[in-house]
């Protein structure tokens, strides 16, 4: 996994996180995560940033726009506060690089946008990854395996804690189901896998033949 802890000590800015700005993450980190991360993946058109064919966009740029499209809301963006929800995200769904003296931030996956080039690394698969899921999903997916969606592309992690808490987060639509894909049996098939920087594997489609209920 690509570490951002050395993009965030080069900003040099969590020392200016208040006791304001941590009540406010605390009571609504989860609504403005999502609202970013809805910005990033997409739809950077809502605020008018500007993003490039790898869906970086300058960070400076995201906070100001941001908070002047949702200025009626409880939560806000601030450099500190962007970067506090950088180093504590769980799902490590942020990458942060420099380009010069600017600050550049992007979710690592799960874009829809159309004509996106993401930079993902082509790698050889372990053998078995899973694919968190629900119940409700089953029927379609048996029938046609798994598809990217509304995302470029599908998927998958090396663990079962984290395909259950992908499966998790959609429990209100139906119960969680846990996919175990033979990547091993694609990879030989000629499948192309590739490798996010926060170790999330992803491919185009995977059909219905490589496919098991785990659990």
């Amino acid at each position: 996994m690509i570490d951002n802890t050395k993009m965030i000590e080069r900003a040099d800015a969590l020392k200016d996180l208040t006791k304001e700005d941590r009540k406010m993450l605390k009571r609504y980190g989860d609504k403005l995560g999502g609202r970013v991360c809805g910005v990033l993946r997409h739809h950077p058109e809502d605020i008018g940033v500007a993003m490039d064919l790898q869906a970086w966009v300058g960070a400076a740029e995201l906070i100001e726009k941001f908070n002047a499209a949702y200025s009626d809301r409880k939560y806000y963006l601030s450099l500190p506060v962007l970067l506090e929800m950088v180093r504590a995200d769980e799902k490590q769904r942020y990458g942060l690089k420099w380009e010069g003296d600017t600050l550049m931030i992007r979710c690592r996956q799960g874009h829809s946008i159309p004509g996106l080039e993401m930079d993902y690394r082509v790698e050889a698969p372990p053998e078995i990854l899973y694919h968190g899921t629900i119940d409700t999903f089953l029927p379609s997916i048996l029938k046609d395996g798994l598809k990217p969606m509304k995302r470029q592309k599908v998927h998958m992690s090396r663990d079962i804690p984290t395909a259950r808490r992908a499966a998790g987060r959609r429990r209100q639509m139906g119960q969680p189901v846990i996919l175990k894909v033979d990547a091993g049996r694609m990879a030989a098939d000629g499948a192309v896998f590739y490798l996010a920087d926060n170790d999330v594997w992803l491919a185009d489609h995977v059909a219905t033949e490589y496919i098991d209920i785990f659990q």
